[in-house]
Parts: structure tokens; C-alpha cells; sequence
């Protein structure tokens, strides 16, 4: 009867231990009391968490706690992502700044182009014709083509050879190659004057007889400049490049023109000095590149002109251009000069 008793107690206790477990079936060993102990510690440490008088299985507490803990994992986690994301953006901002900063030098290099320094004002004259710009540069727009010989007030200087110039209430650039210091000639009528240049003349009548570059013309008789077979070639070249589908009458002018040159003050006095001029000649390129080869009748007509055909007509031509390909200011220049003749839709003149 005491068996049956105790017996009795042991299943009460066993489906207590059921209801409060809420599970199906009791582990191997577990008992009421660890069963207790378990829930009382699982109480203490999450008191904060779960509601007062509030009755919760193991499996319950055990979820609660489980959820906590993810909970706290995933907070941890979203801080870390956010420090990492501060340290990223701070990375980004760093690096934009000094981006930013070498944009800014950049930026302020390629502003700073040539400096300008202010000098003493002087007269400078147009050594030949030069673009007069609105800026220090090839880029800028041209105001005005200053013919050879103009004077100019020189105000400053850039450090990369230009001159800040005034002309006729005008200011602007010209590239200081192409300023002199030196006044052109004056042209007198006195009987001094003209003495003078008749004693220039003579001079250099002499000097050019004592060359001994001298070539013969085709039929022979002497040139009337002196020349070497390389200022020949390139001559050919130029005309070729020049007038070289036009009538041999073109190609005689425009080898006068060369001549002339060779023969004025103003310029260069040899063939090779007129033709490789900065901004003159350009097709004496081809020569250097031997491309666009000069024609059996080009080369002829280059020693016609040579002999002296063709002198008379040119009237003493310096400068050509043909209206068709120049216009604007260009042409305004030219205009500008003494008209000598027009051939084929080309203009001649001088100074």
C-alpha cells in the first residue's frame, strides 16, 4: 500500500515536471529539480526582459533568450557596418578633398600662362608686316596687320616673347621677333640722298659681281642676282608649290617677286634668306620634304626670271596674294601697299 503510494507520487511529479517543460517526452536523467534550477537562473539573467508575474515555460524563456541574443548580434553587427561605412565615407571625403585640391592647381597652372612684365615705354617698328592680337598668343583674334616699318609704343613684355604695343589709340600683341628698334630708312628727294643711294647701289653691284656663286641663265647670259644650285632648287620647289598649275607667265611673276626681295634693303639678300623667312613662303617645306617635285617648266621659267625676263612687268613687286584664298584684315594689308599689277587673279604690290 506504501508502494502504491509512492508510486502514486512519482507519476504526479513526473507529469508536473511534463506540464512545466512543455515538452512531449523527458530526457534521459533530467529531473524536476535541475528542471527548476534552469528556469530560475534563465529568470535572473533576463529579469529585465521578462514581465512580472509572468509564468513561462523553459521553452518559452529558452526562445526569449535566443531572441535577445540575435537581437543583440544583429545590433552589433549594424554598428560595425556603421563604423565601417564612417570610415568609408571619411576614406571617400579624404580622398574627393585632395582631388578637389589638385583639380584646384591644375586649374590655377594652366591659368597662369605667360607673365607680363611692365617696361620703360619705347618706339619699336614692324620689322616686317606682323599680326597686332588682342592677346599674348597665336590663338587670339588679330586687330590689325602692321605693315614693315610702322611705329609702335612698347608698354611690357611677356616671358615668352611678346610685346604689349599701342598703335593709333589701339593696345594689343605683337611676337617680339618681328619688332626692330631700328627706324626704317626715310626716303629724301635732296641730292644727298640721292648721292647716297646711288653709292649704295655701286656697292652692291661690286659685291655681287665678286661672287663667285654666279650661275648662267639657260641662254646663257649672266643672272641678275647670284644664286647656288641649292637656292635654285629651292626656288624651283616654291614655285611649284606657289603658281606650279598656273601659265608660265605666273610663275615668272611670283620668281620676281623673290628677286626683288633679294634685291631690297628690306629684306634677306640671298635666295635661301627670302625663302626660308618665318610665315613667308610656306611651300618651301615641300624642298625640305622633297614632295610636290618642281616640272621641267617650272625649273625653266625659274631661269627666265633668273636672266632678267620678266623685271619690267613685275614694276618691282615685294608681295603677292590672290583674293580668292585671302580676305578680311589679310587682304586689307595687302591693299594697303602700292599696287603694281594683277595676273591670273593674282595681285602684286610693294611697299
Amino acid at each position: 500500500m506504501l508502494g502504491s503510494g509512492a508510486m502514486a507520487v512519482l507519476v504526479i511529479g513526473a507529469v508536473s515536471v511534463y506540464g512545466l517543460s512543455g515538452k512531449t517526452e523527458i530526457s534521459g536523467g533530467e529531473t524536476k529539480a535541475a528542471a527548476e534550477y534552469n528556469v530560475a537562473a534563465v529568470q535572473a539573467a533576463d529579469e529585465e526582459r521578462i514581465p512580472a508575474n509572468t509564468t513561462a515555460s523553459i521553452a518559452t524563456v529558452s526562445w526569449w533568450k535566443a531572441g535577445v541574443e540575435e537581437y543583440e548580434f544583429v545590433e552589433k553587427a549594424v554598428t560595425t557596418a556603421s563604423s565601417k561605412n564612417k570610415e568609408a565615407s571619411k576614406t571617400t571625403t579624404a580622398k574627393t578633398t585632395t582631388t578637389s585640391a589638385e583639380a584646384s592647381k591644375s586649374e590655377k597652372k594652366t591659368e597662369k600662362g605667360s607673365e607680363t612684365e611692365a617696361i620703360e615705354t619705347k618706339s619699336m617698328y614692324a620689322a616686317e608686316a606682323v599680326n597686332m592680337r588682342k592677346g599674348p598668343s597665336k590663338s587670339d583674334d588679330v586687330i590689325t596687320v602692321l605693315a614693315a616699318g610702322t611705329k609702335v609704343s612698347c608698354t611690357a613684355k611677356t616671358d615668352d616673347g611678346w610685346y604689349k604695343v599701342e598703335y593709333n589709340g589701339t593696345t594689343g600683341y605683337c611676337m617680339a621677333e618681328y619688332l626692330t628698334s631700328k627706324a626704317p630708312a626715310k626716303t629724301t628727294t635732296t641730292a644727298a640722298a640721292q648721292t647716297s643711294a646711288a653709292k649704295k647701289t655701286t656697292a652692291e653691284t661690286a659685291a655681287t659681281t665678286k661672287k663667285t656663286t654666279t650661275e648662267a641663265s639657260s641662254d646663257g647670259s649672266d643672272s641678275v642676282i647670284s644664286y647656288t644650285d641649292e637656292e635654285f632648287e629651292m626656288m624651283c620647289y616654291v614655285l611649284q608649290g606657289e603658281v606650279g598649275g598656273c601659265s608660265d607667265a605666273s610663275k615668272i611673276a611670283v620668281a620676281n617677286v623673290i628677286i626683288n626681295r633679294v634685291k631690297s634693303s628690306r629684306f634677306p639678300d640671298t635666295i635661301k634668306g627670302v625663302l626660308t623667312a618665318p610665315n613667308q613662303f610656306t611651300a618651301i617645306s615641300s624642298y625640305y620634304n622633297k614632295t610636290n617635285t618642281p616640272s621641267s617648266s617650272t625649273r625653266e621659267c625659274a631661269k627666265r626670271a633668273l636672266s632678267g625676263e620678266g623685271a619690267e612687268e613685275s614694276k618691282g613687286a615685294t608681295y603677292y596674294y590672290a583674293p580668292k584664298y585671302c580676305s578680311g584684315s589679310t587682304a586689307a594689308w595687302f591693299e594697303s601697299l602700292t599696287f603694281c599689277m594683277e595676273l591670273e587673279g593674282q595681285r602684286f604690290f610693294k611697299n
